[in-house]
């Protein structure tokens, strides 16, 4: 049984919560709903918690305290009812847990959280979520669409174009000085390319045109392992000195060839012939 309104909850409920055949018992604190790092790993396929306590630990800087603490639990009557540390994850904080998870079932937990959250954010709160901060947009752009960040934040996807808008900025225009080409820059931009290369490139292009590329960067994210791909505070500004194929337009918004959906990308123009990239 999977209940949503949190509203009416007093602090440390326990509620049960059904995915993929297993019963989570999610804990309620300041109205909301929050998982200990055990029932996470339950429902990620992992064997224990370590798992989860492993994928936290090595990507602790992108959680805020509104996504995960630490709080004290009560041990079974057979250990006189002991207290502990136990670690408890948000509906979000969960969410970017499974975002960093590579199990079979971590993207269908994913869409789960989110039609929580989408159903927890059109009732009454007790209070208000903590806000989005330029960080948390920029981390969220790198690995969720548009629609997810929407279900996610509880904004809608206009309000979401134009937060990732004002934080990223539109294409520089010819009247900007010239950006120039760092080796860092230059290392970002062979390093996301070179990932390209290894992919399908025709299932990644949204374009309908066949000298454009029209790349969503999220999409690139979602596939890639976090050490093959630049950060993408660094990976903007490099795709913008990018000559081959050649930078045309930034966080552009098309009718996509694939989906027939609405999505956000970048476009650049192949070189003549070009066929596909090389390999760097």
């Amino acid at each position: 049984m999977s209940q949503y309104n949190t509203t009416n909850k007093a602090n440390n409920e326990v509620m049960a919560m059904s995915f993929n055949g297993h019963t989570l018992q999610s804990i309620i604190k300041d109205g909301q709903i929050w998982m200990t790092a055990s029932d996470l790993a339950k429902a990620l396929s992992y064997k224990n918690s370590k798992s989860v306590t492993n994928l936290f630990n090595a990507n602790s800087s992108e959680f805020t305290s509104g996504m995960t603490t630490v709080t004290d639990s009560v041990t079974s009557a057979k250990t006189k009812g002991l207290t502990v540390k136990t670690r408890i994850f948000s509906l979000r904080g969960c969410h970017l847990i499974a975002m960093f998870a590579r199990t079979k079932v971590a993207k269908d937990f994913r869409k789960w959280v989110l039609d929580i959250l989408d159903r927890e954010v059109s009732t009454p709160a007790i209070e208000q979520s903590p806000a989005i901060t330029d960080a948390d947009w920029v981390r969220y752009s790198r690995s969720m669409t548009i629609p997810e960040m929407a279900q996610f934040t509880g904004h809608s996807e206009q309000q979401v174009i134009n937060a990732l808008h004002d934080i990223m900025g539109s294409p520089a225009r010819t009247t900007s000085p010239a950006p120039v080409m760092t080796p860092e820059l230059q290392h970002a931009l062979d390093q996301f390319w070179g990932f390209i290369a290894t992919q399908n490139i025709a299932a990644l292009n949204h374009s309908h045109k066949q000298h454009e590329l029209a790349i969503s960067i999220p999409e690139v994210y979602e596939l890639a392992e976090p050490w093959q791909l630049p950060d993408t505070s660094l990976l903007y500004k490099a795709l913008r000195l990018s000559t081959t194929p050649r930078f045309y337009r930034a966080n552009t918004v098309i009718a996509s060839e694939r989906t027939n959906k609405s999505r956000r990308v970048w476009v650049f123009i192949k070189s003549v012939g070009q066929t596909a990239i090389a390999k760097v």
